[in-house]
């Protein structure tokens, strides 16, 4: 993995951890505990530390009220210019 790549995780995690708080408040135990991921799963992802799969999405976005696409376009709005073209 690139350190762009690793970059892009790390503003992934903080923008996913900056809507979940904005959205539901809940913390992370208890948003884990309701989509059914292990806290320590949740943690990594939010560290940028771990990519998360498709069912890790799904299981995020359901628990806060919105659709994969929806979750990863408000995501996507979160992240820094220069950081979402890593393909540049």
């Amino acid at each position: 993995m690139s350190s762009t790549e690793k970059e892009y995780l790390v503003e992934f995690g903080k923008a996913f951890k900056t809507l979940r708080l904005k959205l539901s408040n809940k913390s992370l135990r208890l948003l884990a505990y309701e989509s059914d991921i292990h806290p320590s799963v949740l943690s990594r992802l939010e560290s940028g530390k771990r990519m998360p799969n498709l069912f890790t999405l799904k299981k995020l976005a359901n628990c806060l009220n919105m659709s994969i696409d929806e979750l990863l376009r408000e995501i996507e709005n979160n992240i820094p210019e220069n950081i979402k073209n890593i393909d540049d």
